[in-house]
């Protein structure tokens, strides 16, 4: 499961405001509002784009080890490792 609060605690750590994290990801700043109140969770392709923003591993924006959602974040931050081209 994504872990929003590690996401907007590396968001602010980095000084960017969810605006500049919106620009450079292409989203509405909406988009990471809601992501980071809870309200969405983002899909594994936004979270390995916003692991790639934020310059952190895919899997400490996860929180649920035993989600699915996981196990596939797993899946691609191996492919990442590997240098296979990310979803």
């Amino acid at each position: 499961m994504f872990d929003r609060h590690t996401f907007a605690a590396r968001r602010i750590t980095l000084g960017l405001s969810v605006e500049e994290l919106a620009d450079e990801m292409l989203v509405a700043p909406s988009t990471v509002y809601r992501w980071e109140s809870g309200e969405t969770t983002p899909s594994l392709r936004m979270l390995v784009q916003a692991s790639r923003h934020l310059c952190t591993p895919l899997l400490s924006l996860m929180s649920d080890q035993d989600s699915e959602q996981h196990r596939k974040a797993v899946a691609v931050d191996a492919l990442i490792r590997e240098g296979a081209p990310a979803a």
